[in-house]
């Protein structure tokens, strides 16, 4: 009898073991997270406009006292763009870890660029990519060229193609509807030893261009026109008012009228705000510029800051264009000198397909195809 009873209790006891075993199996997958979404969070095709940010490293010295305003900044802005256009997050593998659990895993690819402004240093035009030399206004020649030079490493192992040119010029100095037309500021000209007519001819000729317009900038330091005008539609260009300076108003309008007879111009309320605790050193803030702006196939990202002329200047956005406007705050990093604009790379076609899917294969999953949505 004792031994009957002792291997029943044997054999449940086994079996009881058994289920526990099964039972932490279970739950331990279960609890185990996804290492990306059930389907791509990036959807290709032709109605989406693929937009690149690049992290600033954990390492990096130089952006140490601002690294997390700026991860948080890059985090919310790219939750912006998803579902809409798509987004990639370029970042190294020591500041990855700030992004997990924060965005989806085949948003994120490890890579590693020499600085945050994409912008200005990648290619202009996504529609027929062109790559001009990175300028020096910004840092030393030495640290542009590597700069750069990290963009081309990156770009030449993925395959992105794009045209190269000697002309020495910061994207941000180059404001285009995609279609051949294009304003830029006169520190195009200072830096490449042209006349206007010359530098005219050459961006035309680079860039397939059919108007293009020189203005007087209105930063010393950058002399960048993304912080004067943007484009919102095909022939709708918003310009600052310049309310406080009606001579330098003239002047910008003026050169528009002339250089650009097709296009709507249309004033925008802006506050220049050089605040010294949001100034950084060297740098104009751009706070308070609502025109440093995205423009997508079907989407404004608009820089806001809260600042009391907002909601007039994005009113006056809304009635001028087409797209939906998606206000991105960019409070975290306007005072660095840019925001949502200057920080963003724009990418389509199969240029974009190679960045997704690098970012996909990295994250363990998702053959690239061609979707409808």
């Amino acid at each position: 009898m004792t031994s009957i009873k002792n291997e029943n209790w044997n054999t449940m006891h086994q079996f009881f073991q058994f289920l526990m075993s099964v039972g932490i199996v279970v739950g331990c997958l279960s609890a185990a997270p996804d290492p990306i979404p059930d389907i791509p969070s990036n959807q290709v095709n032709e109605q989406r406009m693929l937009l690149v940010l690049n992290a600033p490293s954990v390492n990096d010295p130089y952006y140490a006292k601002a690294h997390q305003q700026i991860i948080d900044f890059q985090i919310a802005y790219a939750l912006k763009i998803m579902g809409k256009d798509n987004v990639v997050v370029l970042t190294d593998s020591a500041t990855r870890p700030f992004f997990t659990d924060k965005l989806p895993e085949d948003v994120l690819l490890t890579r590693t660029l020499g600085d945050i402004w994409m912008r200005d240093f990648t290619t202009v035009n996504p529609e027929s990519p062109v790559q001009f030399t990175y300028t020096w206004a910004s840092m030393p020649k030495r640290q542009s060229r590597e700069v750069q030079g990290s963009f081309e490493a990156f770009s030449d192992q993925l395959g992105v193609q794009r045209d190269r040119c000697p002309y020495l010029l910061d994207g941000g100095n180059l404001v285009d509807n995609y279609t051949g037309s294009i304003v830029t500021t006169t520190r195009f000209l200072e830096d490449n030893g042209l006349r206007k007519a010359e530098g005219i001819q050459e961006l035309k000729r680079w860039l397939n261009a059919s108007e293009v317009a020189i203005l007087e900038p209105d930063d010393a330091v950058l002399a960048h026109a993304d912080g004067m005008v943007a484009w919102v539609d095909e022939e709708v260009l918003l310009v600052n008012d310049y309310a406080s300076d009606a001579a330098f108003r003239k002047l910008v309008m003026k050169e528009l009228q002339s250089a650009l007879p097709n296009a709507q111009l249309v004033p925008v309320s802006v506050a220049f705000d050089a605040s010294p605790n949001l100034k950084w050193p060297g740098f104009e803030s751009a706070c308070g510029i609502n025109l440093n702006l995205v423009m997508t196939h079907h989407y404004l990202y608009v820089p806001v800051f809260g600042k009391p002329h907002e909601q007039k200047a994005l009113q006056t956005i809304r009635e001028n264009t087409s797209k939906t406007v998606v206000e991105v705050d960019a409070r975290n990093v306007c005072g660095m000198g840019g925001s949502v604009r200057c920080l963003t790379w724009q990418v389509v076609g199969k240029n974009a397909k190679k960045i997704i899917q690098a970012a996909r294969t990295e994250a363990g999953g998702y053959e690239l195809q061609q979707t409808t949505d």
